[in-house]
């Protein structure tokens, strides 16, 4: 069903210094979840930005946000040299957020695969990017092929277990 704006009940905040509830227990993510996809943008070395969709994050708490990237991956080199991130969530009907905060290596070395790493980024500010006369009906998501799906549970697994 299409939901018009009236008849979204959310209160219009601008920002937060963390995850209002609802926000957090949309990203909580539990049980191995994929989906929603978040963009995590970075700084390359130049200081240009550097954007990726990761499927891996979650909220960890209100002031915590974690994901699992790959150790040869742009995000994972610019925060080593770098830990300022910005993460935009976007989920319907209506949360469109960026979040900015300080990124660091949880663990370096991931049991599910040794080439990944658990990121943790501790929120600074929480900004709502959601214009409340608009509806989102749909958000980033990534499709797992049949033959990946165990890898991306076992990972997904371990980042839950933290």
């Amino acid at each position: 069903m299409f939901m018009t704006p009236d008849r979204i009940s959310h209160e219009y905040w601008q920002t937060s210094p963390e995850l209002p509830q609802d926000i957090f227990l949309a990203w909580q993510k539990p049980n191995k979840a994929f989906n929603p996809t978040a963009i995590v943008a970075t700084l390359d070395p130049d200081g240009a930005p550097h954007t990726a969709p990761f499927g891996s994050l979650r909220a960890v708490s209100q002031r915590t946000l974690r994901f699992a990237t790959w150790r040869g991956h742009e995000t994972y080199t610019n925060i080593c040299s770098d830990d300022r991130v910005e993460i935009f969530l976007l989920s319907p009907p209506g949360m469109a957020v960026s979040v900015r905060g300080r990124a660091k290596i949880k663990r370096e070395i991931m049991e599910a695969d040794p080439n990944y790493a658990v990121i943790d980024v501790d929120i600074d500010m929480v900004k709502n990017d959601m214009v409340r006369r608009i509806v989102i009906q749909s958000a980033i998501t990534i499709h797992i092929p049949e033959e990946f799906v165990g890898w991306f549970e076992a990972l997904l697994g371990e980042l839950d277990a933290m």
